[in-house]
């Protein structure tokens, strides 16, 4: 007994001691100051306006000719069912090369890949299929009761280091330097706003501290509240740094195509666009009996939000193609495959990318299938 309350006396201390990690404090005037281009926080407006100008100098390169957008959304495991569908197309034979590629939470594990071109196809096939995610989920025992997450960050820090390679981000760099454009979004806690990172801009820098820095962000945007803990990104501009805390993109939005701000007003255009979202989940209520447990009822819980997010965001994205006069093309994972966004067991990844990878092939991914030019 005596030991028994001894142990229940350490857990307290330790739960009052460990709740809350220290953390440097820091003013907004000093985020902002040390805010680098490649990071956007769409709160201010000349940040908004800073991007809409990136946008067109995009379209500018493309003078002439439409305008291709790829949004990948979030959906944890069900990512394998996206990285399908692109490499499925891909081998096609028309995917195109998108002139923005844009991902959130697992979409962002997707978009450097397919940013970066068909020769990174089987390397992206590799990551979703080869099993290297079926040890994401390792519990933290204990250490649950008293740090953010109930996992363990260091399995998806890994798979992302070991997939995320120098080559990738150098193909990365040379992509944006013929004038397209990778964005990832990620979720600050600190503003709580989404934050969107030009990541063809970062891996310009070459230095080691940028390259951490550029997978750090895909792990924020990956790592899905209550099950990874955020992430602390570093920024640091003029002699100012400072940490941020960050979570998954998929809690302001499971995709992302533009500024929420700059959907709803009138823009300048230089061309034609077309926009392409790819769902890594479902926007319709899917009904299920949810067993009271942790894990089920934080992962019904943000299966929940996500799916009214995104039926609330594609609503604002078709009238804003409709207003500007954009093409738009919406694709879903079948029903059957959304079950359980934390499976990440091998066969159920691999068959997840095995009908993606078939909905690619036929051109059936969107509804109504991709139109191209």
């Amino acid at each position: 007994m005596r030991r028994l309350v001894g142990a229940l006396a350490l857990a307290a201390l330790l739960l009052g001691a460990c709740q809350t990690l220290p953390r440097v404090p820091y003013e907004l005037e000093t985020l902002h100051a040390a805010s680098p281009d490649y990071r956007y926080n769409f709160l201010e407006p000349k940040t908004r306006a800073r991007f809409l100008g990136e946008i067109l100098s995009v379209q500018r390169e493309h003078a002439g000719g439409e305008l291709e957008l790829l949004a990948l959304s979030g959906g944890g495991a069900n990512g394998a069912y996206g990285a399908g569908v692109m490499y499925g197309w891909s081998q096609r034979g028309d995917r195109p090369a998108f002139s923005v590629v844009t991902g959130v939470s697992a979409g962002a594990l997707i978009a450097p890949f397919v940013f970066a071109g068909p020769a990174f196809d089987p390397a992206l096939r590799e990551a979703f299929t080869d099993g290297r995610a079926k040890n994401l989920l390792r519990s933290r025992g204990v250490g649950a009761l008293f740090l953010p997450g109930a996992f363990r960050p260091e399995p998806l820090a890994k798979l992302i280091s070991g997939s995320i390679t120098p080559a990738l981000i150098d193909a990365v760099a040379a992509e944006h330097r013929r004038g397209r454009r990778l964005f990832v979004a990620t979720t600050s806690l600190d503003t709580q706003s989404q934050v969107v990172w030009d990541m063809g801009a970062l891996a310009q820098q070459r230095d080691p501290g940028s390259r951490l820095l550029f997978q750090n962000i895909l792990v924020a945007s990956s790592s899905v509240p209550g099950v990874f803990p955020p992430v602390l990104l570093t920024v640091q501009r003029n002699g100012r740094a400072v940490s941020e805390l960050h979570a998954d993109g998929g809690t302001v939005a499971n995709f992302f195509v533009a500024p929420q701000a700059l959907l709803g007003t009138p823009t300048p255009s230089a061309g034609t666009a077309h926009i392409f979202i790819l769902l890594n989940s479902r926007t319709a209520p899917r009904f299920a009996v949810v067993p009271i447990g942790g894990l089920k009822i934080v992962a019904r819980s943000f299966d929940t939000m996500l799916k009214s997010l995104t039926r609330s965001e594609i609503a604002n994205v078709k009238l804003a193609a409709i207003d500007k006069g954009l093409k738009l093309d919406v694709g879903e994972i079948p029903a059957q495959l959304d079950e359980n966004f934390l499976d990440f067991s091998q066969d159920h990844m691999k068959a997840l990318f095995s009908a993606g990878e078939q909905r690619g092939v036929s051109g059936t991914a969107f509804d109504p299938p991709p139109r191209i030019q």
